[in-house]
């Protein structure tokens, strides 16, 4: 691909994420350095970029003179958080992944991990995302598949236990679907909503220095 400019990259965010309108605000077209953040207050007021890229653009307006500014909320979460992740899927070495659909929408992932073990799959987890919020076993142990939800409802564990998952994993813990997820002897990991929002904005940054070489990209907000 060419270098790299404000417009070029909002075209590419458009068609990697289907986010309907990318580019938030305009500025310089030429771009050699961009940041991205969660949201505005994990920047600081003099970052040294060309252009901003947020998760969640509201109240930017008024931060970074003449900076672009470039941003992603539902295409963001829909492929780089809970859910639909194949990304993530693809980085743990998930196989026979099939997409969860609920009320017409994709919700989430069941796939088979290699790891066969609770203990192994909270290691290799931790390992890729740098830990957890909270966590419960399963009442087998082995795991023969795993669920990545966008949400954590008494149906979706219901539905996940018919298709045969012993592991389910959101970003966090709802304490009204923890009781069906105890009947069911289902496992279920609180991977943390910020910890796998900083996943998705990392493996974006990389992805788009793969997509424009030449751009340099630094991720702010870190836990």
């Amino acid at each position: 691909m060419s270098a790299a400019t404000l417009t070029g990259l909002a075209g590419w965010l458009h068609a990697t994420l289907a986010e309907p309108e990318p580019l938030k605000r305009s500025g310089a077209q030429a771009l050699t350095r961009v940041a991205l953040a969660l949201e505005p207050r994990d920047l600081p007021d003099d970052v040294n970029v060309d252009a901003v890229f947020l998760h969640r653009s509201h109240h930017a307006n008024e931060r970074w003179p003449g900076l672009g500014i470039l941003g992603a909320h539902d295409g963001f979460d829909l492929h780089l958080t809970t859910g639909p992740n194949h990304r993530l899927a693809r980085v743990l070495g998930w196989q026979d992944v099939l997409e969860v659909t609920r009320e017409h929408r994709v919700v989430g992932v069941n796939a088979r991990p290699p790891q066969r073990t609770w203990h192994d799959l909270r290691t290799a987890l931790q390992a890729e995302l740098g830990g957890e919020d909270t966590s419960f076993p399963p009442t087998d142990t082995v795991v023969t598949r795993v669920a990545l939800m966008n949400a954590m409802t008494p149906a979706l564990i219901e539905d996940a236990r018919g298709q045969g998952v012993h592991a389910y994993l959101t970003g966090q813990l709802r304490p009204s679907a923890v009781p069906v997820a105890h009947a069911c002897g289902m496992g279920v990991i609180a991977l943390g909503h910020r910890r796998t929002e900083l996943w998705g904005l990392r493996t974006l940054a990389r992805e788009m220095e793969a997509a424009f070489p030449g751009l340099a990209t630094q991720v702010y907000g870190e836990i």
